[in-house]
């Protein structure tokens, strides 16, 4: 089982910055709800607007004049976590593969279990700040999505959560679920084997050892 943990605490943390990064360059974090737009398809992000013409087959992207006019707090408040969260999820993967028994980076064991105590600390750290970026995002996507729909003009496009979202909750869960392995690491490497340990005397004989 800790073979498994180890694994898949490499596995969930680089899937965990994968998506975080992706959700942060595809940048389509809302969606125009079917019916609304016919001729064309748009995507709202983070940085900026993109359509996609069905005829011409032609993205064309308006992105924001300036980071530093004034946005939605949602919008700030979900890049500042995003970004925390990419940051934070670099240097877990890189204290997890430190402190991993498969590398040997490192061959002191007391530093292998600094590096995957602080893996797990810069996991949550990532998990949380995705997590809250991420639901104060969605409340403010709902009620922009009722606002609209609650107008009841034909033809006026209507924005639902668009793929770029679910990448990041798909990190965010990732994240948070690389510390629970790494913590389950920890925690072996704390708790002393259970078996019978085994000593060697000075003529080569080997002597088993139970301590009661």
């Amino acid at each position: 089982m800790g073979s498994s943990a180890s694994l898949l605490a490499i596995f969930s943390g680089a899937l965990s910055f994968v998506c975080t990064v992706g959700a942060l360059c595809t940048d389509c974090w809302q969606i125009n709800s079917k019916g609304s737009v016919v001729l064309s398809m748009r995507c709202r992000g983070l940085w900026g607007e993109c359509v996609w013409d069905k005829f011409v087959k032609i993205w064309t992207c308006d992105v924001f004049s300036s980071y530093l006019n004034p946005h939605p707090v949602a919008i700030i408040l979900t890049r500042a976590s995003l970004i925390t969260s990419s940051v934070a999820g670099i240097g877990a993967f890189l204290c997890l593969l430190s402190g991993c028994r498969y590398f040997s980076c490192l061959q002191d064991k007391t530093a292998k279990h600094r590096c995957l105590c602080l893996s797990v600390g810069f996991y949550l750290l990532a998990g949380f700040a995705s997590c809250v970026g991420v639901i104060r995002y969605c409340v403010y996507v709902f009620s922009q999505h009722q606002y609209e729909v609650s107008l009841s003009i034909p033809g006026f496009p209507s924005f639902e959560y668009g793929y770029s979202l679910w990448m990041a909750v798909a990190g965010n869960l990732a994240a948070l679920a690389a510390a629970f392995m790494a913590y389950y690491d920890v925690w072996r490497m704390k708790t002393p084997s259970a078996n019978p340990a085994k000593e060697y005397a000075g003529n080569g004989i080997g002597m088993v050892r139970t301590y009661v």
